[in-house]
């Protein structure tokens, strides 16, 4: 059944991934790995040995969802099916988080927005029972009313979180990120309806000191911000679990906002993430009243990302193999979309509120310019070593972009000799 073949697919994925980690003594990149089953690796690796067990799993139950939406949503012998479904979310294959992305979008699409508050109110906290003995790939059975099985606020921020996992993979394909859009705007609804009707005093410094740390990464090394990041992540996973119901959309909006600094930050120049997570932006600005989308809280991590792209230059070095454009016209195409996103919201909240948000932006990003420039020149007296470590950096950053540059040009000048034969005369 999909419901075994699931178990299974999960059980031997988390027990092979716990092994391969235990024996390396850090995380495996079991992503790369499974992108490598396609380039004629070795594809007995016990990681990934059911994944087209749960690929085919997730498409048959994905077609009976939709052919008969009441009954895969509303039976309680399939709950447990949508759990297991959901643990595959993160899946290192891309084929199976595409199949487990379109199967949630399919639910979303049944599901009611106001189900959500229905599932609180009922009680159904989307925890089952707590047990210790409980491994990482036992899902139990669930046990409350079958539609609400993934309405609960908790499912619904588990989700999100693993679809902005999704997001920030490697493989990235135009249809899974177009569906992670779709899902994360209809989870958006639901975290809407919980925001009451004089709107969430939000503090105004959580998405201020989002982008002071984005902006101070940018002169860290990059060991220690992907240390940073990942420290990061763990604790927004478990600082979730306290947020109140009210706070979810706004968590959601500065989650999703985060993503794009990162891109802009650290992506060289990479455009792919903020295509979708300013498409998304664009929903939401759309879905929030203007007297909670103005809000600082809300908006400035929208505004400020935005902005930022338009301001951009940092043109990718690799020709992406997903998207057939060159780096440029991905460029050009991804500051278009960031301007018309910027007319929305300025239609949204008016002229005059826009205007004052967009000009505190540019004074924040103007002010923590110059105190980076400040830094880098009392670097060189204050601690000597760390400014000659940044300065072999930036020599070896520029070499390699050189050597990239050198080998784009080589393979367009590379050419096929076909030797053309004429035919004899006649």
């Amino acid at each position: 059944t999909i419901d075994t073949a699931l178990s299974v697919s999960l059980r031997t994925w988390k027990e092979a991934e716990a092994k391969l980690n235990a024996a390396s003594g850090e995380k495996v990149d079991l992503e790369q790995l499974a992108a490598n089953l396609h380039l004629g690796a070795d594809p007995q690796q016990e990681a990934l040995a059911y994944w087209e067990t749960a690929y085919m799993a997730l498409n048959t139950f994905g077609r009976f969802a939709k052919a008969v939406p009441g009954r895969s949503v509303g039976d309680q012998g399939q709950s447990r099916i949508w759990l297991l479904a959901m643990s595959h979310m993160t899946h290192p294959h891309a084929w199976v988080r595409l199949a487990a992305c379109r199967l949630f979008g399919t639910y979303m699409a049944n599901a009611e927005p106001a189900w959500m508050l229905e599932a609180e109110s009922s009680g159904a906290s989307g925890k089952e029972s707590a047990n210790d003995d409980v491994q990482e790939w036992d899902v139990p059975a669930y046990t409350g009313k079958p539609k609400y099985v993934l309405m609960s606020v908790q499912r619904l921020r588990d989700l999100a979180h693993a679809m902005l996992i999704q997001l920030s993979g490697r493989g990235l394909t135009p249809e899974l990120g177009n569906q992670i859009v779709k899902n994360l705007f209809s989870i958006s609804k639901c975290f809407f309806t919980a925001l009451p009707t004089g709107d969430v005093a939000a503090p105004e410094d959580e998405s201020e000191s989002d982008s002071d740390d984005g902006s101070s990464d940018a002169d860290e090394s990059a060991d220690a911000a992907d240390a940073v990041d990942d420290n990061a992540d763990e604790d927004e996973a478990t600082d979730v679990n306290k947020l109140s119901t009210e706070r979810s959309l706004l968590w959601l909006v500065n989650r999703v906002g985060r993503l794009a600094r990162t891109e802009i930050i650290r992506g060289r120049g990479a455009t792919e993430k903020r295509n979708y997570c300013f498409r998304w932006f664009a929903a939401v600005a759309t879905l929030i009243p203007p007297t909670t989308l103005a809000q600082p809280a809300y908006i400035m991590p929208i505004i400020s990302s935005l902005h930022r792209t338009t301001e951009d230059t940092q043109v990718a070095q690799t020709q992406s193999l997903v998207v057939s454009k060159t780096p440029e016209q991905q460029l050009a195409e991804l500051k278009e979309l960031a301007s018309e996103v910027l007319k929305l919201v300025e239609s949204r909240l008016g002229v005059t509120v826009f205007t004052s948000l967009l000009n505190k932006v540019q004074r924040h990003v103007d002010t923590v310019r110059q105190d980076r420039r400040e830094r880098r020149k009392q670097l060189a007296i204050v601690d000597p070593e760390l400014h000659a470590r940044k300065k072999h950096r930036k020599h070896e950053n520029t070499r390699r972009r050189k050597i990239e540059k050198i080998q784009i040009k080589s393979s367009k000048s590379q050419r096929t000799n076909i030797i053309v034969r004429r035919a004899p005369k006649v």
